[in-house]
């Protein structure tokens, strides 16, 4: 039995892929505005800016990631009794966080951290068949137990979660506690401050990765049919190769359950089309067909769960 195979469990606060739909606005942005620099500048240039904006992105998480570590120190301040040291550090919370909202007001929620964690699957697709089957069977005859160790094992995804800050509401929230110290009420400004960090929203993000392999795939075998000869037959088969190991990882990834089975139909029907189609003046169309399908597919079956 193939067993599922952690690659990677890690905080990744560099991964700009990783961020929130509240954070898409701000990097939607800079890319537009690296898409119009490339028009006019070199390749290294835009290499440039978009490292840039990663750097900038990744600077925002890390002002967010230390206003949130700063307001658990507070509560800790609070249940040793020092009012006055939590005093302090939400007070450079509050000014951190006004800061981000002045430069960006429409942000909504601001990561503050981002944790990755890759599950991989190791079989291929006649291994993974048997074992959905030898699952089906146990379930079928009541052995629910033996069942769930084998289906646990099946998945093959890339698992983004993203704790953020809620920025509508967490600064108000912390001018409240600063009032309750000032007061002289600490129970009352601990309960409210732990009723504040309990807003805090989590995400998880979860993509298939045979649909990750299988965009790489057919991206392989885009350059390889645009920048070889398609009348060799080696070409051809080279293009062929890449295609075919593609809608294996699509088959892979229907037996995971990832999708119904007509979720994946219109994606193996153009690229069945590119197969009779490469090396004529059809070629380009089915490859902005195959891109398109494939966008559909993955924004599809990628899932998100709110956890809070």
């Amino acid at each position: 039995m193939h067993s599922i195979h952690k690659l990677a469990k890690y905080t990744a606060l560099i991964l700009v892929s990783a961020l929130p739909i509240s954070f898409d606005a701000l990097a939607e942005a800079e890319k537009k505005q690296t898409t119009l620099i490339s028009l006019t500048t070199s390749k290294t240039d835009v290499i440039n800016k978009q490292k840039l904006l990663t750097e900038k992105i990744q600077a925002l998480i890390n002002e967010a990631k230390d206003s949130l570590s700063a307001t658990q120190q507070a509560l800790i301040s609070l249940d040793k009794n020092d009012p006055k040291g939590a005093k302090i550090l939400l007070e450079d919370v509050l000014t951190k966080l006004d800061i981000l909202l002045i430069k960006h007001p429409a942000m909504m929620l601001v990561p503050a951290n981002v944790d990755v964690e890759v599950l991989d699957y190791e079989g291929d697709a006649q291994t993974l068949e048997q074992a959905v089957k030898q699952a089906d069977d146990l379930l079928e005859n009541g052995h629910l137990q033996s069942a769930r160790r084998i289906l646990a094992e099946l998945a093959s995804e890339l698992r983004i979660t993203t704790i953020s800050i809620p920025l509508g509401t967490f600064p108000n929230a912390i001018k409240g506690v600063i009032a309750q110290i000032d007061s002289q009420r600490n129970d009352e400004a601990n309960t409210l401050l732990e009723g504040l960090l309990n807003t805090l929203v989590e995400e998880t993000e979860i993509t298939p990765l045979p649909i990750l392999r299988t965009e790489a795939l057919l991206t392989k075998a885009s350059e390889v049919e645009h920048q070889q000869n398609m009348s060799n037959a080696a070409s051809r088969a080279e293009v062929l190769k890449y295609i075919d190991a593609a809608k294996n990882q699509l088959k892979i990834a229907t037996l995971l359950g990832y999708g119904e089975k007509q979720d994946f139909y219109i994606l193996y029907s153009v690229i069945d089309d590119l197969s009779n189609q490469m090396h004529t003046d059809k070629s380009t169309v089915a490859w902005e067909e195959i891109k398109t399908a494939l966008t559909d597919l993955k924004n599809k079956i990628t899932r998100m769960q709110l956890s809070k």
